[in-house]
């Protein structure tokens, strides 16, 4: 019995260990990126047509810091606060998910993507969302297209 156990233990030891290991920051350049979001939403109720941004592009600046490449480097100027944790990641790829993520005064989210990088100053983005609003249930896909500006960031973002 103690044998199996010892045994399950290793296991268990060697593949977290085997998990953490696929974990790698993006080779991305730090500092100010223009960000181009576009979502599209299914399953507005008409009292939520209105209010959401619906495949118009929206243009923001975030702020990456080092710390940003191993979770999600994007969200900083977003307008979403969420906590984000990297499932995976190499240094051109990365698959996140935000878990109860603030979307103002609509609701919280969860969010689950991919962020892929063409080189350290281009990358893409596409997450699905699942939006809980007062009981209703709303999905939306979004996309997003980044560009490396500066190496520095202004105090405030846009």
């Amino acid at each position: 019995m103690r044998k199996t156990i010892a045994v399950a233990l290793v296991c268990l030891a060697a593949s977290l260990a085997t998990a953490a290991g696929d974990i790698h920051p993006l080779n991305a350049k730090t500092g100010l990126w223009q960000m181009t979001e576009t979502i599209t939403w299914t399953g507005l109720p008409p009292q939520y047509a209105a209010m959401m941004r619906n495949a118009r592009p929206i243009n923001y600046h975030s702020c990456v810091k080092e710390k940003d490449l191993s979770s999600n480097p994007w969200a900083d100027g977003s307008g979403e606060k969420c906590k984000w944790t990297a499932l995976k990641s190499s240094s051109s790829d990365m698959e996140v998910e935000g878990k109860s993520c603030q979307m103002g005064n609509l609701g919280t989210a969860d969010v689950h993507g991919t962020i892929h990088l063409s080189d350290s100053e281009n990358g893409t983005g596409m997450f699905s969302i699942v939006l809980n609003a007062n009981g209703q249930v709303m999905n939306g896909h979004a996309t997003y297209v980044g560009k490396w500006v500066s190496a520095t960031c202004p105090n405030k973002l846009d």
